[in-house]
């Protein structure tokens, strides 16, 4: 059993829209739905993002649409290991196979990858929960934040001080 918290001091949705959710929340140009793998966090370019568990740093990268990116090991219930996902950072602060502890500060938040042309208003955190570290394109391998944190803060800043506990 372990701990988990919030990847962010302030957490909510970008623009509180569905369409920065998990799922098949997005539309391509000719109207079929489209898949988001994560969360998008409203986050200023230089806003620290914390580990949300006790876990090791699977890879760092920096490239394709997410830009530079984080990905953490943590075990979850029943000791399954989750991987928590972080992209289009700023700067980051570990490296691979590090282990790290809840709330160690990993990066800055920033705006790389797909994210580098948008407006500073729409400055976020992609963040995912993934059931491998590696997840290819998709759904696949991915699970709704909404698993592991209990709520979506959709319409409602989260103090990244609220612990889970399982």
């Amino acid at each position: 059993m372990g701990e988990v918290t919030w990847p962010l001091e302030q957490n909510m949705i970008r623009g509180q829209k569905v369409s920065n959710t998990f799922g098949m929340v997005r539309t391509y140009a000719n109207g079929t739905p489209k898949p988001h793998q994560g969360w998008d966090f409203a986050a200023a370019v230089g806003t620290p993002a914390y580990a949300i568990a006790d876990g090791k740093i699977e890879f760092i990268a920096d490239s394709g649409d997410y830009g530079k990116q984080i990905c953490m090991s943590f075990a979850w219930k029943d000791q399954q290991t989750l991987y928590a996902f972080y992209a289009h950072m700023n700067a980051i602060m570990v490296s691979k196979d590090q282990q790290v502890t809840m709330n160690t500060m990993i990066g800055t938040c920033g705006k790389s990858g797909n994210a580098q042309n948008l407006p500073a208003s729409q400055d976020h955190l992609h963040f995912e929960i993934r059931t491998q570290a590696y997840a290819g394109l998709g759904l696949n391998k991915r699970l709704s934040p909404i698993k592991v944190f209990g709520k979506c803060p959709l319409y409602a800043i989260v103090d990244g001080n609220e612990i889970i506990s399982f």
